[in-house]
């Protein structure tokens, strides 16, 4: 009877203990880790490492920076990015003599460190920021500092920015990550907080907080200061109404010695409206702030503008002037709705100040005869959702934190999500779309208008500006112009736009065409028979497509584009002279070898990456007999184009493009005659009928070329649920994938007829916890990409369906459906282009 007894007290027990354990399922958790800041490492006596996690590693050896990784496009830090033999900046003595000496950490913080290195009574301090800004110092003799110093091939750029020195001390700016610099305010009354935007002797609102907006010219991860502030240590910071999430889109310092709040921007911030670009800095409120990102193949986060959610595209050049490459410019930084080529949708949430009884987010992924809802249930290892989409079309995705399970009010959504083809165009002024449509910076000498000027996002529908329908193109900065002293680039509109609505119908497909024209650029070489010295040829000039191909490669890999449409040569056709000590006319051979050079250093890390090659246009420009001539060569440039191409597709994905001297020759009255700009001659440019005509000609290649996308097939509404077995000693809650597919009589892609910068997002700028109860998600607001925040986290939430509970296997936090639907292409395989030359 004893035993008895005790065999029931033990069941009676264990019956307790798993009661306590499915009740206690939903136990309140924090959110996952913070991305965080910089963090700094003594590898060695005389080494120093510093590193941005998914940003950069810099390692400082005696003789300067040995090695930067860019671990944003290599993840495991495998190719140093440094010039061998040379560190990446050289500082050196009025003797000559480099500065070589162990360096000291003298501070770190996760925001930034400080390395000096001490020469012969001179000191040469490097200051590095989150951001990837590095600010040096140099005190006790003038020296020289040369640089960046970076690997042939690299395809990642870094800028150096000299500031006017002020005695004693020199100061200058590298900018990792970038090929432009910031456009500097010419007076500084504070070299050692150079770049940095101040507001000097701020004392806090009525409202509590502090506003500060950047100049325009300040772009790259603008940093802060609010010197005398006295709103305590940490903080909140808003930009355009909406909170942002502290280590993932800012960070912070303070200063209890000198009351400087120091703040880092960890994103570019396009020019524009000062609503747009203005922040507020306030003392930190317990306060949950919801992030949503979308991940990259290496699993880092593609550059979204945290207000708006659109795709923030860096399309900076260096400009076409001396030393080569060319000076660097800042306009073309731009947001678009956005846009990726893979089927694989990686989403990220992070959940700041967590309320109470949070317990994980919520994923919806909706698109035509699509919807899919995952909850990832475990944020201590990160709140993440992957997604195979069923078909290239728009899509719309938001996150919604879950309290006890169910979900709460506190939700950001992106909409549009594109999944379609994304188009390089690569080329001269015609490319760029001289003169078709433009805006001129204000006060320019040039005859033209300014308004809209500068454009970084989609025009609203009915402004009069173009754009096209998914409000993806509209008019780009040509970057041939250094404008380091002021807005000097002239934005254009070319074929690229009516191009975008063409493809969009005949693909069936989310488009965006990036326009890296260039105005009085050439093929690979900046002159050609020069007796006097370089032709310039590749990274040795600044006016020719060879020695920018680094930065071409750069925007195909960041933007995942699969497809490049190239017109270079018109320039190299231009010269007509065979005696000319500088510049002379150019061999058919020698055009033929310089284009064949460019193609395969674009295609360099590329094999699988389309490309069309367009024959060149008819002109008319200079004398009767200078046009001649230039015809002449133009049209032995063409066959030489044919003969390329003919030779290369056997082996690669290059293809004929448009024969555009024919149109133009039959459509003269498509060449403008005169340069709208100055009153002088032109007969080379088209006009706006010549451009839409450029734009059909090219659709019916590319719509001929590239496969259509198929209409979305109706299938029935499933739900699937993927368990994964994990070591673990006691049930936890899984987390569901259902996957909904529904008839749609769509047979075009839901592209938004109206992306538009809001001002105003809707957000509310106080989040607050409530204990009302709320289930619902925010909606989706149509006819404009947003990224909408509905900020009110509930304790309470209405019941709605609960998730299943699992007793024993756990579903993983970030799976993987695999929903029914129309074949997409895999990542990474070769496109199919039909064997078709033109």
């Amino acid at each position: 009877m004893k035993h008895i007894h005790r065999l029931l007290l033990i069941t009676l027990i264990g019956m307790i203990i798993v009661a306590a354990i499915l009740r206690d399922d939903r136990l309140p958790v924090a959110a996952q880790p913070l991305t965080g800041g910089l963090v700094t490492h003594m590898l060695a006596e005389d080494t120093v490492q510093v590193t941005m996690p998914r940003r950069f590693a810099l390692t400082f050896t005696p003789d300067g920076i040995a090695v930067w990784h860019d671990l944003r496009r290599d993840p495991a830090g495998q190719r140093n990015l440094v010039a061998q033999s040379t560190p990446l900046l050289v500082p050196r003595l009025a003797d000559g003599q480099q500065v070589v000496v162990r360096p000291i950490l003298v501070r770190s913080s996760s925001l930034r460190t400080v390395i000096s290195y001490t020469y012969a009574g001179t000191t040469v301090s490097y200051e590095v920021w989150a951001g990837g800004q590095i600010l040096i110092s140099a005190s006790g003799q003038l020296i020289t500092l040369s640089g960046p110093h970076l690997t042939g091939d690299a395809s990642t750029g870094a800028a150096l920015q000299a500031i006017k020195p002020t005695s004693p001390a020199q100061y200058w700016v590298l900018y990792l990550d970038a090929w432009a610099v910031d456009e500097l305010p010419l007076a500084l009354s504070d070299p050692a907080m150079v770049a940095a935007t101040s507001a000097e002797n701020m004392s806090l609102s009525a409202s509590g907080s502090v506003s500060i907006t950047p100049p325009d010219g300040v772009v790259r991860a603008p940093r802060l200061r609010i010197q005398n502030w006295s709103g305590g240590e940490t903080v909140t910071v808003e930009r355009a109404g909406v909170t942002l999430a502290e280590g993932v889109d800012y960070l912070t310092e303070y200063d209890p010695a000198s009351n400087d709040l120091l703040v880092q921007y960890l994103h570019l911030l396009p020019p524009g409206p000062a609503a747009s670009r203005t922040f507020q800095i306030r003392p930190s409120q317990a306060e949950p702030v919801l992030s949503l990102a979308i991940l990259d193949a290496n699993g880092n986060p593609r550059p979204l503008d945290p207000v708006t959610g659109m795709l923030i595209v860096d399309a900076d050049l260096p400009a076409g002037q001396s030393p080569a490459p060319g000076p660097l410019t800042t306009s073309d930084v731009f947001q678009i709705p956005y846009i990726q080529t893979g089927p694989t949708l990686r989403l990220q949430a992070t959940v700041t100040d967590p309320p109470a009884e949070f317990s994980g987010v919520r994923f919806t992924i909706s698109g035509p005869g699509f919807n899919q809802t995952i909850d990832d249930l475990t944020p201590g290892d990160g709140l993440t959702a992957t997604v195979t989409l069923p078909r290239r079309a728009e899509y719309s995705v938001s996150a919604t934190i879950l309290i006890n399970g169910e979900p709460g009010s506190l939700s950001r959504t992106i909409d549009p999500v594109g999944y379609g083809y994304v188009f390089v165009s690569i080329g001269d002024s015609i490319t760029a779309g001289k003169w078709g449509f433009y805006r001129l910076p204000p006060g320019s000498s040039l005859t033209g208008a300014s308004d809209g000027y500068p454009f970084t996002s989609p025009p609203p529908v009915g402004s009069g500006y173009p754009r096209s329908d998914d409000g993806r193109n509209y008019p780009q900065s040509d970057n041939t112009q250094a404008d380091s002293a002021g807005y000097q680039n002239i934005y254009y509109a070319g074929y690229q736009i009516e191009l975008n609505n063409l493809l969009t119908n005949c693909l069936n497909s989310p488009i965006f065409i990036l326009n890296d024209g260039f105005s009085g650029i050439r093929t690979a070489r900046d002159l050609y028979g020069n007796t006097t010295g370089s032709d310039r040829i590749g990274a040795s000039g600044y006016m020719n497509a060879l020695g920018k191909a680094t930065v071409y490669r750069q925007h195909i890999t960041d933007l995942g584009a699969g497809q490049v449409l190239l017109q270079v040569g018109t320039n190299d056709a231009t010269a007509v002279s065979t005696t000319n000590i500088y510049n002379n006319l150019m061999p058919a051979s020698v055009y033929k070898e310089d284009l064949r050079a460019l193609i395969n250093a674009i295609r360099q890390d590329r094999p699988d990456l389309g490309l069309w090659v367009a024959r060149l246009p008819w002109r008319n420009d200079g004398t009767s007999t200078q046009a001649n001539t230039r015809r002449a060569t133009t049209q032995s440039f063409n066959l030489s184009i044919a003969e390329l191409v003919d030779e290369l597709d056997d082996g690669a994905p290059v293809r004929l493009g448009p024969d555009f001297y024919t149109h133009f020759a039959n459509h003269q009255d498509q060449i403008i005659t005169t340069n709208p700009s100055n009153g002088g001659a032109d007969n080379i440019h088209p006009n706006s009928a010549g451009f839409s005509a450029m734009a059909d000609l090219w659709s019916d290649v590319l719509c001929v070329d590239l496969p259509r996308e198929s209409d979305p097939s109706p299938t029935p509404t499933s739900t699937t649920y993927i368990p994964t077995v994990t070591n673990t000693s006691s049930p936890t809650p899984s987390s569901v994938v259902t996957t909904t597919s529904s008839p749609t009589a769509t047979s075009t892609p839901t592209a938004t007829t109206s992306p538009t910068l809001t001002g105003s997002p809707t957000a509310t700028t106080s989040p607050t916890l409530t204990g009302s109860p709320t289930a619902t998600t925010s909606p989706t607001v149509t006819g404009s990409p947003t990224a909408t925040t509905s900020p009110t986290a509930t304790g309470s939430p209405t019941a709605t369906t609960s998730p299943t509970v699992t007793t024993s296997p756990t579903v993983t936090a970030s799976p993987t459906s695999t929903p029914t639907g129309s074949p997409v292409q895999a990542p990474g395989s070769a496109i199919y282009i039909p064997i078709i030359n033109r």
